[in-house]
């Protein structure tokens, strides 16, 4: 359909090239043919019959172009069919051929499956027979496992009945050994609680000894110290000067003693309210100096400091 068309367009405008090929010649025609002066009579008939018969051989010739080119075009059309059915034709071979490849790979493929599947049957066929006998050879290793466990645990009950004999002997041991060793702990805290009440009632009676001897002693020493602060006293009142002052007066001296009554300091810890009887009895202390101690270091140690009342006889 789409040569046919082709073919009328070009032959339209092929005849479209004619006129335009007669116009021209028609316009050449008039423009060189040069104006006589005046124009002789010429048969214009037969001028005009050669205009035409020049024209019509050029269409003509036109014309017999065109038909060779249509027979040009006809010939290569039906060359090019010829070629196109020949292209079929072998395509068509090549498919039949291709189709007959195709079949044969399909039943070399169909034979591979088969064989494939063959192959996998057996395979199977011979994994389900080692599974067989795998699972026949679990069974017999699980049988054997469950004897070697049963006995295992046979023996292990045995074991711990032994275990549990042994711990209940050995705590019945125990158990006796802490009883003798309650009873003997018992003892010895019995004794020990004997003994510490007899050590306390023997230091009860030892404090309470010594604590009469301490109280013996300190009176003693009281006694002892009583008489040396009289002795003190009585140093001190021999070298007090009472010319000039007033009887009855007396006051509370401070003194600090060294070895052998040496008098380290001397002073009026309450005074008498007059001030030179005051004076006087601490120069009185240092002029008794040494004063009369006792020779017991323990009970001279007691008086190493010691406030006497000093009172002059009138």
């Amino acid at each position: 359909m789409q040569l046919g068309l082709f073919t009328t367009i070009r032959s339209l405008l092929q005849a479209l090239a004619l006129h335009a090929v007669v116009a021209i010649l028609l316009v050449f025609s008039f423009e060189f043919t040069p104006v006589p002066e005046p124009p002789p009579r010429v048969n214009v008939v037969n001028a005009v019959s050669v205009d035409k018969q020049q024209v019509e051989k050029e269409l003509q010739r036109l014309a017999d172009q065109e038909q060779a080119k249509k027979d040009a075009e006809l010939k290569k059309q039906q060359e090019l069919e010829r070629k196109a059915e020949e292209a079929r034709q072998q395509r068509e071979a090549e498919e039949r051929k291709l189709a007959e490849i195709k079949q044969k790979k399909e039943q070399e493929i169909k034979k591979q499956k088969e064989a494939e599947e063959k192959r996998k049957q057996l395979e199977k066929e011979k994994q389900e027979l080692e599974k067989q006998k795998q699972l026949e050879l679990e069974k017999k290793q699980k049988a054997e496992e469950e004897r070697k466990r049963a006995e295992a645990e046979k023996k292990k009950l045995e074991e711990e009945k032994k275990r549990k004999e042994e711990e209940a002997r050995k705590a019945e041991e125990e158990r006796k050994r802490k009883e003798e060793a309650r009873k003997a702990e018992e003892e010895r805290k019995r004794k020990e609680e004997e003994e510490r009440k007899q050590r306390e009632a023997e230091e009860a009676l030892q404090a309470e000894l010594e604590a009469e001897q301490r109280a013996l002693q300190e009176k003693q020493d009281l006694t002892e110290i009583q008489k040396y602060s009289a002795l003190i006293a009585r140093a001190i009142e021999s070298r007090f000067n009472k010319l000039g002052l007033p009887d009855g007066l007396s006051c509370e001296i401070l003194i600090r003693l060294l070895e052998g009554g040496k008098v380290a300091e001397a002073s009026i810890a309450k005074s008498s309210g007059n001030e030179l009887f005051d004076k006087r009895a601490e120069t009185a202390v240092y002029s008794a100096s040494p004063l009369p101690v006792p020779y017991e270091p323990r009970v001279f140690n007691q008086m190493r400091t010691i406030q006497i009342t000093f009172r002059p006889k009138s």
